[in-house]
């Protein structure tokens, strides 16, 4: 049922941090660990916290013990358990404002500066102008109930899904639970965050002063990704821990690049190739196995360098979806919905019965996370993000951002724009170049059957005109497709 490596995750009692590569079994370990702790050792269901920065992660790994009849153990997000905390020692919600509202407070207090939590002395004025005004963001949340007197949570076990995406203001929090019990569960290696102030380093300093014996285990045999995938995907592995190489018992697998004239050529091929995987055309003399349009992934950097595809696949007659436009339109829906409760007395219910139907099973689910309390219920609501509706299950062809994808996996993922330039990003000044080999790492590992992807010799996107293959692809196999000739039109002979 386990692997040896799983076995051993679920039976360490100590603190540990598990490093889960990809499609390793890292939910279905997290899982078998808690049964082990039940059964074997006695631990009181409400003993048992397992924390996550998403509110869809929480909703899935709730659903996921729900039907491992484990429904008595807590899940929660960081922000959701410091809602709890609060509530407790206060006996009312805390005063939390909106993500919107947090931005029109930042734009008037720092109007010209484009990221200004970056910097400590702007955080300061924003955190003082909350607390003279009484209220809080979910960053000041975080910082306000660490300084309660709570309990020291001892005999406590505390399971930490995707540890590699958390904050300092979460890890300070967590300092809260000094006395209990950690498990870490996430790959570094897709620590992909750094603009939301995720830092790898810091995260490991972290841990190595809060639990000095914290003890490093493990998962490395995929049970998604052939041999092939992996071992490019090793060429882009970086973070401050060791880790195993990587290892899996499904062979072969497809790596392959494409280099073309221009993006007019990269469109025609794309849809051949994509034509192919559908169980059309046969690309090359190369035979697949047709698969639905839906286990394709079409991946780039930034999201302007695939949209002129969406033509060339309509033309084609091959179903497309870009699910973080749909996300976006959920979002927008889901701050109405908010608006509407907020000043509603109608019970919750009520309004989700009649909510639209594409965001009712969200709602209902996020109902059940906040078992039935309104207030914990907004406070879900406020915090959601684009990423709590990304799905990809609808039928057509998914085009995604790298950071999209993340979580996701398909049988075939395509990426577009393998250029200097693009990978890594270099158009702007924002980015780090740790985190730019690490989103390769995520676009290879999202394959099941084939990675593969495109470079033209000159694409312009915004004002830039780039062209060349990326530095990090030069030791991937690369077919150069040159443009298929006209062919003379026949003379009429009358």
């Amino acid at each position: 049922m386990f692997t040896e490596e799983q076995e051993r995750v679920i039976k360490e009692d100590k603190d540990a941090c598990i490093i889960a590569g990809p499609g390793t079994g890292k939910t279905f370990t997290l899982i078998g660990k808690i049964k082990y702790l039940l059964q074997n050792k006695n631990i009181s269901p409400e003993k048992i916290l397992v924390l996550s920065y998403a509110v869809k992660t929480s909703q899935e790994l709730k659903e996921k013990l729900k039907k491992e009849n484990l429904n008595r153990i807590r899940v929660d997000t960081f922000h959701g358990l410091a809602y709890d905390l609060w509530k407790e020692h206060f006996s009312q919600p805390p005063p939390l404002i909106s993500e919107e509202e947090k931005r029109s407070i930042l734009k008037n207090l720092f109007p010209k500066i484009k990221k200004p939590l970056f910097s400590q002395e702007n955080k300061k004025v924003y955190f003082e102008f909350l607390k003279k005004r009484g209220i809080l963001d979910f960053e000041l949340l975080l910082l306000e109930v660490s300084s309660l007197p709570l309990p020291d949570f001892e005999g406590y076990y505390i399971f930490i899904d995707e540890f590699q995406d958390t904050s300092m203001e979460i890890l300070n929090f967590l300092r809260c639970f000094k006395k209990a019990t950690f498990f870490l569960f996430g790959d570094p290696n897709q620590s992909i965050y750094g603009f939301r102030g995720v830092n790898l380093y810091e995260i490991k300093k972290f841990w190595e002063d809060f639990k000095p014996r914290l003890k490093l285990l493990s998962l490395t045999r995929s049970f998604r990704c052939p041999v092939e995938i992996l071992k490019f995907a090793e060429k882009f592995k970086i973070s401050p821990w060791e880790v195993e190489t990587f290892k899996s018992d499904k062979k072969g697998g497809i790596v392959q690049g494409f280099f073309l004239e221009n993006v007019k050529e990269e469109g025609k091929h794309l849809t051949k190739l994509v034509k192919n995987f559908l169980g059309g055309l046969q690309l090359e003399e190369q035979s697949l196995f047709s698969v639905s349009p839906g286990e394709i992934f079409v991946l780039a950097r930034i999201k302007n360098v695939f949209f002129y595809l969406k033509d060339f696949f309509i033309s084609e007659g091959i179903p497309i979806n870009f699910p973080e436009e749909t996300a976006g339109e959920s979002l927008k829906m889901v701050k109405m919905f908010l608006k509407e409760v907020e000043s509603s007395s109608l019970p919750v219910e009520n309004h989700i019965e009649t909510a639209p139907s594409e965001i009712k099973f969200f709602l209902q689910n996020l109902w059940e996370l906040s078992e039935h309390e309104k207030d914990k219920f907004l406070i879900y609501l406020k915090k959601a993000e684009t990423g709590d509706f990304m799905e990809t299950k609808r039928e057509g062809v998914n085009f995604l951002s790298i950071h999209a994808s993340k979580g996701l996996e398909a049988d075939y993922v395509i990426l577009v724009g393998a250029e200097k330039g693009l990978l890594p990003l270099e158009i702007f000044q924002d980015t780090f170049p740790e985190e730019e080999k690490r989103l390769l790492y995520v676009a290879i590992t999202r394959a099941k059957k084939g990675f593969y992807f495109t470079s033209v010799k000159e694409r312009k996107i915004f004002n830039f005109k780039l062209g060349g293959i990326s530095p990090y692809f030069k030791d991937f196999p690369v077919k150069k497709i040159f443009p298929t000739a006209r062919r003379p039109k026949q003379k009429s002979l009358f």
